[in-house]
């Protein structure tokens, strides 16, 4: 485990300006910096890096945090991994403490999973080169396929021996646990017996794009072998919609050339990478999905460093029906993230692979340069070239089309596209127009109704929901980051978990007789009255630090910025990003005090004496009314003439209590 000095160290290092950069460009904009966010599609950059806070926030889909928090969204990672990969960055030598068995089981496990996965990965590759029956028959095979030896360690290939349980029996003989091997999919575990799923394959080892083995692809050698290639099944530490075969080793180039080629299997991108074709990458035996098509998005260059040659894919398939289909559908998606999308068709009978193989490099380019033609108007050309004459599938494609260009996100795009299309398909603009219009409005009732039925339902809108444990994080610390959406409490809850983690450790009485810090006022205010969040986060924040505090006190704002848990740090960069609202009540009752939102007269520290009971008052003054509503819509369901009497009773007191509270606003005052 790493120890916390170098934790430490870490943190105090790590710039958030520098750390988001090496993702997204950055634009000055006063004290802060701003980009299109990484995490969604979004025309308007509203993604902001503070470098004095050392956050970052979206205020497009809300993902925000520290410089750890961020590589572990962006590249996939645990708690430790980001630690580590920070450090990897900032040349910082890691010094690790031995683990305790608590902390063992904390950690969970991941890193197993990912220890197994190496272990094997390098077993795999050391028979290739090593063993007798690799070298005679997995190494050959890849020889076959036309792949140099340099390309195959670059891509670290690798061969399976041909016994059922081998790498099994390798594994469990180094102390590799079985549960493991299973969980990753590389063992097959039987009643009586265990079967290696990869046995007598070549090896196509998966990497993240950190450059992490996380899965293998095995591709059948034997003649007789009925399934041509046998996938790792999802895991842990592999979510196959979420990741590109070669994006690793095309990362670098992807960027260099502001474009990316889309291919469709593992061959494919080895042959075009060996070929001088750097920049092509795959799906990883599923269709492509919305999460890749991000990936690709965050690593392309942005529109506003590039607006001509920005956000560029070209998809490079076979030129068989399946290919053609695939192509046509892959489009639709891409266009729809913003992307701009170009189709290749390769010559009758050839794939990526072979065209690879049977050119070199400047012929390849030369023809892929040539033969580039927009998404759009190459579907309008392959289907008119279908149709013929036929009026009834012409108004099908027209419509079709009109439905294509309604996902481009961009206004300008789109009238372009619409305008073009038209041309095309010699058609009245304005018909085109109308049908993309209609297609919008559809398309947003759906997705509004969507929202609706999602807030709607008692699992979403009543019950918060948990979040998978991280690595390193005990189980009662974990809870979503989302807020109760139909919440009355969630604003003047919110505005307390300000005050406690911008300000938790401020003394806030400090007598001769009494010291208090905020976090501490706060929680035994509360405590009172017995009350609690309704947001279980929130109370969680509180509960911790306040614990925290007694036993080593330390500045609440990096306790919650830094904090392991990244729920923790996500809404304290959440909280630090916003400005808190007491209110229209205080705005009207509380002149004496002069207390405004408006962070002016007096600097906010120097009023805390004043704001932190008055942001207190307001949060009970909002419990108390929500439960004398509560109180009187029961009255309904009551038959009883003495429950009812006596719930009448406890809703005048709560009245009372409401009235007087209401007289009271503005006139406490904390004696210093």
């Amino acid at each position: 485990m790493i120890d916390q000095s170098t934790i430490d160290r870490i943190f105090d290092t790590a710039k958030i300006e520098e750390v988001v950069g090496d993702y997204v460009t950055l634009k000055r904009r006063g004290a802060n910096m701003i980009g299109h966010c990484p995490f969604h599609n979004e025309k308007t950059p509203s993604f902001s890096v503070s470098p004095a806070k050392n956050i970052y926030k979206c205020f497009g889909c809300g993902e925000g945090g520290n410089p750890v928090n961020f590589i572990m969204k962006i590249e996939n990672l645990s708690y430790f991994e980001a630690l580590k990969f920070l450090a990897n960055k900032y040349h910082i030598e890691i010094v690790e403490e031995e683990l305790s068995d608590e902390q063992i089981q904390q950690r969970g496990e991941r890193e197993s999973l990912m220890a197994v996965t190496e272990a094997l990965h390098q077993q795999f590759t050391t028979n290739l080169f090593e063993h007798p029956e690799g070298t005679a028959v997995g190494l050959t095979y890849f020889r076959h396929r036309g792949f140099h030896d340099d390309t195959i360690r670059r891509f670290q290939l690798g061969y399976a021996l041909n016994q059922r349980d081998a790498y099994t029996n390798q594994a469990l003989k180094k102390g590799y646990k079985l549960e493991y091997l299973e969980k990753i999919g590389a063992t097959i575990v039987k009643e009586n017996y265990n079967i290696d799923r990869f046995h007598g394959r070549a090896i196509f080892p998966i990497h993240s794009i950190s450059g992490k083995v996380i899965a293998f692809g095995g591709r059948a050698i034997k003649k007789d072998d009925q399934v041509k290639y046998q996938n790792s099944p999802e895991s842990d530490i592999y979510h196959k919609s979420n990741v590109l075969y070669g994006i690793y080793f095309a990362k670098n180039a992807i960027v260099r050339e502001k474009k990316c080629y889309l291919v469709e299997g593992y061959a494919d991108v080895i042959s075009m990478f060996q070929s001088g074709l750097e920049n092509v990458v795959a799906p990883c035996g599923t269709a492509l999905t919305v999460e890749q098509i991000r990936l690709l998005r965050r690593i392309l260059p942005s529109v506003e460093a590039d607006r001509d040659g920005a956000k560029n894919v070209t998809l490079l398939y076979d030129g068989d029906s399946a290919g053609m289909n695939a192509a046509l559908k892959n489009g639709k998606l891409l266009l729809s993230e913003g992307l701009n999308v170009r189709v290749v068709v390769l010559p009758e009978g050839e794939d990526p692979d072979t065209f690879a193989q049977n050119n070199d490099s400047s012929v390849i380019k030369d023809y892929l340069s040539r033969n580039e033609k927009d998404y759009l108007f190459f579907k309008i050309d392959y289907y008119l070239s279908i149709i013929g004459n036929d009026p009834m599938k012409k108004a099908q494609l027209i419509s079709d089309i009109a439905d294509t260009v309604a996902v481009i996100p961009d206004d300008v795009k789109r009238s372009v596209y619409a305008q073009e299309c038209a041309k095309l398909l010699d058609t009245d603009e304005k018909l085109i127009y109308s049908e993309i219009s209609k297609n919008r409005k559809n398309r947003a009732e759906k997705e509004w109704k969507e929202r609706q039925l999602k807030q709607s339902s008692p699992s979403q809108s009543n019950v918060q929901q948990e979040m998978p444990i991280n690595e390193g994080v005990s189980a009662p610390q974990q809870h979503s980051i989302s807020t109760i959406k139909n919440d009355p409490l969630e604003a003047e809850e919110r505005n307390i978990v300000y005050f406690f983690v911008k300000y938790g450790d401020y003394m806030i009485i400090d007598t001769e007789e009494e010291k208090m810090t905020v976090a501490e006022f706060i929680y035994s205010e509360l405590e009172i009255d017995e009350l609690q969040f309704s947001n279980k986060l929130y109370q969680s924040m509180l509960d911790e630090y306040v614990k925290n505090e007694q036993l080593q006190p330390i500045s609440s704002e990096r306790f919650f910025t830094y904090h392991q848990n990244p729920d923790f740090s996500r809404v304290a960069s959440d909280v630090l990003s916003e400005q808190y609202t007491l209110s229209k009540m205080f705005d009207k009752n509380v002149e004496d005090c002069k207390i405004k939102v408006k962070k002016v007269e007096l600097e906010e520290k120097d009023r805390l004496t004043d704001l932190i009971p008055h942001v207190l008052l307001d949060y009970k003054f909002k419990w108390l009314s929500l439960e004398v509503k509560r109180k009187i819509m029961s009255l309904r369901d009551i038959k009883e003439p003495t429950e009812i009497v006596s719930l009448m009773s406890e809703i005048q007191d709560l009245k009372k209590c409401i009235n007087e509270m209401a007289k009271s606003l503005g006139e406490r005052i904390i004696v210093k």
